[in-house]
């Protein structure tokens, strides 16, 4: 016992991670419960994100929560679009320990108004391609995301190709291969943001909310 406790206190002190604990659960709507799991090294904080679909007029959300890393934390919240009347929002707020339990997250304003850039656009489940369409960027969507590979949520791999207009929030640090965050992981072949038609660079931020915003898509297509 003295043992553990004295490996706990160093991993704190070296802010590892390893020690901290966060409750993991996904689940469509605004809320979930599930089980406190150990948080792998280098994860320092616990994260409820929010994601928010809207497919031709009609609202869906997720709530994903699990361990990740401070610097996806200072992420800001992220806005995404896909084309045929398919949109998404995303927010992320972290605690630890006793916070969790009054942790609030909460979704950007919605931003519908035309920019001026362009991006080719489309999603689907099951398959790498998908057939495009240009469409019209809005508000701070100033990037356009071409995403393909395998998310996996709660032991289910899902084929998941995406491409339209995201929010620089959601490109940073990307990368193609497997990666984990929260409790989801994902195997993308192909992961890269260029800049929209019409649009001019903006400076990177510490993190991007691509992979949970992945999941939090896929949770509102396979349960709503």
């Amino acid at each position: 016992m003295e043992a553990s406790l004295a490996v706990c206190i160093l991993a704190a002190l070296l802010a590892t991670g390893s020690c901290l604990q966060c409750e993991v659960c996904a689940r469509a709507g605004n809320n979930c419960t599930g089980s406190m799991q150990t948080c792998a090294a280098g994860q320092d904080s616990c994260a409820f994100d929010l994601t928010e679909v809207i497919l031709a007029g009609i609202k869906f959300q997720s709530i994903l929560k699990g361990c990740v890393t401070s610097s996806q934390c200072r992420a800001g919240p992220g806005s995404m679009n896909f084309g045929n009347e398919v949109t998404s929002r995303s927010s992320i707020a972290c605690c630890v320990g006793d916070a969790c339990r009054t942790v609030n997250v909460t979704l950007p304003l919605a931003d519908t108004k035309p920019n001026g850039r362009r991006c080719p656009g489309c999603f689907a489940l099951t398959t790498e391609h998908c057939l495009e369409e240009t469409i019209a960027c809005t508000g701070v969507e100033t990037q356009c995301i071409d995403t393909i590979g395998i998310v996996t949520i709660g032991g289910s791999p899902t084929q998941m190709v995406m491409k339209g207009c995201v929010s620089e929030s959601m490109c940073l640090n990307l990368n193609v291969g497997l990666s984990a965050s929260a409790g989801i992981s994902s195997n993308l072949t192909t992961n890269k943001c260029t800049v929209a038609s019409g649009a001019v660079g903006v400076a990177p931020g510490p993190a991007g909310l691509l992979l949970l915003a992945l999941a939090g898509l896929l949770l509102l297509k396979l349960l709503s």
